[in-house]
């Protein structure tokens, strides 16, 4: 996380039901996440992002699970979300998702997916990696130095790894993704394209 406590409050508390570990950049968001229910807490700087990220992977190196959901700090997922990834990813190295939910002010918006030469290439948010597989690639999900693109530069490092993976729908699972818009994330919604209004 990087700033936003209201919007990572949100998210946090819409997710009990996982045990959460968080990176952050600022000692005033560790003291926030102090008094969260995160179970563990590291800082790395924010820039480039995409070593912010391939440092929190690295810092579950020597924790103990099974698998990890990726999730941005304005992101949050449902219980069936966490079912289906326990009752699938035995069969996989990652499983990752076409599309997603977005809520701001305005209400909750469905994304379908990239379209053009990314059509059905994963999102961003939500995709779910076996320890096994960070093992094999040594925790390097984000081994490129970028800003911006970072669904692209993981996507892509799995590509090069060969990785096992089931690439599905939300929609079409039932479950539920959603990135929290508020104006202060990297993606506004007027840039996306096929955006669809639930509520």
């Amino acid at each position: 996380m990087h700033g936003r406590q209201d919007t990572v409050k949100y998210c946090l508390d819409k997710m009990p039901f996982i045990d959460k570990i968080m990176i952050h950049s600022t000692n005033q968001d560790g003291d926030f996440l102090a008094g969260t229910d995160v179970v563990a807490i590291g800082q790395f700087k924010n820039n480039p992002l995409s070593y912010k990220w391939n440092a929190a992977v690295m810092s579950l190196e020597n924790l103990d699970f099974d698998a990890v959901i990726l999730l941005g700090s304005d992101d949050y997922i449902d219980e069936a979300f966490v079912e289906f990834v326990g009752k699938n990813i035995n069969k996989y190295e990652m499983i990752a998702f076409t599309d997603i939910y977005f809520k701001d002010e305005g209400g909750l918006f469905y994304w379908s997916g990239y379209e053009g030469t990314r059509k059905g290439e994963p999102c961003g948010a939500g995709k779910v990696y076996t320890k096994k597989f960070l093992e094999r690639i040594k925790y390097n999900l984000f081994n490129e130095a970028k800003e911006r693109g970072l669904d692209g530069v993981s996507w892509r490092r799995c590509k090069q790894a060969n990785v096992n993976v089931l690439v599905t729908s939300l929609k079409e699972n039932g479950l539920f993704l959603c990135d929290v818009k508020d104006g202060e994330g990297m993606t506004e919604l007027k840039n996306l394209n096929n955006l669809q209004r639930v509520k």
